[in-house]
Order: structure tokens, then sequence, then C-alpha cells
């Protein structure tokens, strides 16, 4: 070979693996590389699972504490294993289809009309899918986490700085900025709420999720409003988030309720890094917790709420244990029995003033971890869990502008739960078919 065509071929090399790691670093890319790794981590584990019979389960890295406490507790109570692998909420959805997981969860809405965004496609496709049933476990809150910058802290009348209303809001047009403008600094956005001993001024170091994460669809959705903005970086679970903003000062992210008590006990961090907001229906800053008895509860006035949505296929080989477990942890009646009055104020029938929930009971670990569980009076119970009534009814909602008009055939998870175990769920037979409060 000829110098100069030696010299042609190391520069079509180099030429060659500079479009390479160009291509490999696009964001689509990445996003390829991560579903067939999923896949590729689902397929050995459900095989050794399978061998072992454990049950596998997947999806929402935001979903990992309830279930590692809910799946420890059922172990004890039932003498059955499940291993949850956590991989987002795209990997729950992909592995539930073609049946490497047994269950999923996913840490967003399943919107029976999806809204345009990311997850329009996936929300449609699991919605006509007729071997995959939907059922929803608990509620969590979206956190707004920062780091202030060194020499910074916030006004000492502030609990935390202050956000106002999102969803199109000026909240949104704040974090627009902040994530969209390089030279936008965190004087330019909370001059009027911070205190610095320098003149310097500080940019953003922004934080999103890896694409198909529930928690960065929910994001997108009601806070920034839009798929199209820049970020520093792009972690790939709820702990790596955490982890980031701990450690990055000037940094600033979002993540799920489940990390309160970390993100406050965190030297680098405390009450004070995580924001308040102004909700459509609030006229003053909120918090996304109220301590209650020493323990961090859900303030019912913050605004930044989603369900945690779980999936399972009705072909699937495990289906009949995993339906046990579902009918466990969705079982309504222990929290039930813990209020007086139901949302509508009426006196709630199943309510015993001397109950107390106890480690056996599946709503205990929800409260434990500050996530409350769905109960009789609540509309996502009714809407997901045994919505045979109201899929019917042609009727509509706040957030359900169309109706649902399911066929006379639909029949819901909840449906199966009780044909299944007649002589445990005997008692909600009628709450079932009629629907409380219809």
């Amino acid at each position: 070979m000829k110098p100069n065509e030696s010299i042609k071929v190391v520069g079509e090399k180099k030429i060659f693996f500079k479009r390479l790691v160009e291509d490999i670093s696009n964001y689509k890319m990445i996003t390829l590389i991560c579903l067939v790794l999923v896949l590729i981590i689902s397929i050995i584990i459900w095989t050794i699972a399978v061998a072992g019979n454990v049950i596998v389960a997947g999806g929402s890295t935001s979903v990992v504490q309830i279930m590692a406490n809910v799946t420890e507790q059922y172990k004890r109570d039932n003498k059955k294993d499940i291993l949850y692998n956590s991989l987002g909420s795209a990997a729950a959805r992909v592995g539930v289809t073609n049946h490497s997981y047994a269950f999923g969860f996913l840490s967003k809405d399943i919107p029976s009309t999806p809204q345009p965004g990311d997850n329009q496609g996936n929300a449609r496709q699991l919605w006509e899918d007729e071997r995959i049933g939907r059922f929803v476990i608990a509620r969590d809150y979206i956190a707004l986490i920062y780091h202030l910058p060194i020499g910074c802290e916030i006004k000492p009348e502030q609990e935390s700085l202050q956000f106002k209303s999102f969803d199109g809001g000026e909240g949104t047009k704040l974090i627009c900025q902040i994530y969209n403008n390089r030279n936008f600094t965190w004087q330019d956005a909370f001059g009027d709420q911070l205190v610095c001993s320098t003149g310097k001024k500080n940019k953003f170091y922004t934080l999103t999720r890896e694409s198909g994460s529930g928690t960065r669809d929910f994001f997108e959705s009601k806070i920034i409003k839009s798929k199209n903005y820049e970020t520093n970086q792009v972690a790939s679970s709820s702990g790596s988030m955490y982890q980031a903003i701990a450690t990055v000062p000037c940094s600033i992210g979002y993540i799920s309720f489940s990390y309160i008590r970390e993100i406050i006990n965190n030297e680098n961090l405390g009450k004070k890094t995580i924001a308040s907001v102004i909700g459509n229906k609030t006229t003053k800053p909120e918090l996304p917790y109220k301590i209650i008895d020493n323990n961090y509860e859900f303030n019912p006035a913050y605004s930044l709420t989603r369900p945690f949505t779980g999936i399972i296929n009705y072909q699937g080989k495990q289906f009949g244990i995993v339906l046990s477990f579902i009918a466990w942890i969705l079982d309504p009646l222990p929290y039930s029995k813990t209020k007086p009055k139901l949302r509508n104020g009426d006196y709630n029938p199943y309510y015993v003033s001397t109950f107390k929930l106890t480690e056996h009971d599946a709503a205990y670990w929800y409260i434990k971890e500050g996530e409350e569980p769905l109960s009789f009076d609540d509309i996502l119970f009714l809407k997901y869990n045994n919505n045979t009534t109201f899929a019917k009814s042609e009727q509509k909602t706040d957030n359900e502008k169309v109706p649902w008009n399911f066929n006379l055939d639909y029949k819901s998870l909840w449906d199966i739960i009780v044909e299944r175990f007649p002589e445990k769920y005997q008692l909600y037979r009628g709450y079932e078919y009629n629907g409380m409060g219809n």
C-alpha cells in the first residue's frame, strides 16, 4: 500500500469511528441500545426465575422502595419470592408484552384517551391490547429538587424555593428558561428568593431522566410541557438523579416522593432543597409533604401527583400465581377501615374505630413509605381496578373528557380477581358491579 493510500485509509477509519461515536451518542440510539439490553437481561433473569419458581416483575425505578417492602412482606406471609427488575417504565411495557415479566409497573398514568406526548403511542397500544390488564397500586408525588450554588442560601422567611403553577402556567415558563437558556442563572430565576455572598452569577446544571421513564413523561407532560428541551445530564434512574443532585452544586431535577426522607437527611441537601409549588387550585406554595407523628406524609394540596400503574399479561405463564399477589396488594379493605368518612363526606360503612393497620396489611407499607393506597372512595380505584360499571356507563370525568364506551364483554382485572378468589373478595362484589357513588 502506498503512503498516501495508507494515510487515506487511516483518515477514513477516523471519520468512521467519529461518526459511530456520534451515532451512539444520539439520543435515539441510546434508547435503542437500552431496550435491547433490557430484553437480554430480562430473558436471562426470566429463565433463571422460572427454573427456581420465582415470580419476575420489572419496570419503574420509582417503585423500587415500595416493592422492596411489599415483596418482603408478601414472601413472609405467602412463602413466594418476587424479583423486581428496575429498568424503567419502558422496560415494563416490553417485558410484560413479550412474557419476560409476569407483571410490571409504570410510574405514570395510562389514560384511555392518550394526550400528545412521548407516551401517547405506548398508552394507546396498551389500551388496545386485549392481553394486557391494568391496575393502580398507589399515588406518587413528583418533587422538584435542587442543590443550591455555593455561597447562596434561601431567604430565612421561606421554607424553600417557590414555583408558581405548572401545566402551562408561570412555573412552566420558568422551568423552560432554566432548561433551555444556557445563559439563564440562578440569580435570574430566583434573585428575589436567594441571598448570595458573592457577586458571581451561577448557571444551572439541569438533569432529566432517560427516554421511556414514566417520571420523565410526567415532567414533560405536566411541568415543562415539552419533549424538546436541553439538559446537561440524563440520569438513568431515580437513584442516579438523587446522587447527581446531592453531589453537584447548581444542579436541578425532579424525583419521586419516595426519596423525600433521603433528601431531607442528606447533609448536602435538606428540607430547603425541595421546591414548593403553587397549584392551579391553591394560592400559596405547597411542599409535597407534611410531617405527621415524625412521618413524612403526602400533602393533599400539592399539585404534582401521578399514579403508579401496574400491567399484567392475561396469557402469561405465571398469571394465576401473580393474580394472587395483585389481589393481595390491591386489597382496599384494611385501609378503608381506618377512614370514618368517604371523600364525598358520607359515612364509610367499612370504618372500624378500633382497627389499626399492621405490617400484615399491604396498605401499611404504602403509608410507611408515604404512598397513600387506593380505597373504596377513590376515583382512581374505581377507574382502573374495578371499572366495569364506569367503563360501560358513558360517563366522563374532569380528566377523561371522552367516555370509555367499552363493550359489554369487557372484564376488568378486579372482575377476574373476584371470580378467581370469591371466598376472599365476595365482600366487594356489590361495589364492583354497582360502583359506590354511582
